[in-house]
């Protein structure tokens, strides 16, 4: 990597704003919100306003791997940010803006379009939901609702028609054994590990399991 970079000259702007990802993002008792981010392009500086989805605030603490202080950040430079206002999730980039005016806009364009996009996909649920007929039909349907809830449909549809049908066909049984759970854990990326980990049991078990993640939330664990 370090000779293709060499080669190619591939360098980053270190006075640009600052473009990154979120590594993992917990919640802190007496920091709050707590990000592990990598900074991509440009630097990142103690006070600027930044922006990762629909979350956002202002820089208050940026500190090192080594967790020390410091003031700016350069690009390929691993750094934790405290003082989002909300959680943001894993993987998710994360930007610098000129203004908390600016990260305001933003982070409201972006929840009224996702606002727009959730009410079109109830609305085609609903409409599909109807247009369902015969007691078969019906038990797939709840059955991919169900796998949805998980996060595991789009996996399923990645995986074609027949392991669907396996799944739908295991989550429908009448003998299907539901286990209610609750998940918690401190930090987003640990949550998704644990979510998965946990939803693969009901696969790998020879007994007809349904875990139903009933409650699943981030924060700090007693």
């Amino acid at each position: 990597l370090a000779l293709h970079s060499e080669i190619m000259d591939l360098r980053a702007d270190p006075e640009a704003r600052a473009e990154g990802l979120i590594i993992d993002a917990k919640v802190e008792k007496g920091l709050g919100v707590v990000a592990d981010c990598i900074v991509r392009w440009g630097k990142l500086e103690l006070g600027d306003y930044v922006v990762s989805g629909t979350h956002g605030g202002k820089v208050r603490i940026l500190n090192d791997v080594n967790n020390k202080a410091i003031k700016k950040a350069s690009p390929s430079q691993p750094v934790r940010i405290v003082g989002l206002q909300t959680l943001p999730k894993a993987g998710d980039p994360i930007v610098c803006v000129q203004s908390e005016e600016l990260a305001k806009e933003i982070i409201s364009r972006r929840e009224a379009l996702n606002a727009k996009e959730s009410h079109r996909a109830e609305s085609s649920d609903a409409q599909l939901e109807v247009e369902i007929v015969g007691g078969a039909s019906k038990k797939g349907f709840m059955a991919r609702n169900v796998l949805n809830r998980y996060g595991l449909g789009d996996m399923v549809a990645d995986e074609g028609d027949d392991v669907d049908k396996e799944k739908v066909q295991k989550t429908t049984d009448d003998d299907t054994i539901r286990i209610p759970i609750i998940l918690k854990a401190d930090a987003d990326g640990t949550l998704a590990a644990l979510r998965d980990t946990i939803l693969a049991i009901q696969d790998e078990s020879k007994l007809n399991l349904c875990i139903d993640p009933i409650a699943v939330s981030i924060g700090h664990v007693t």
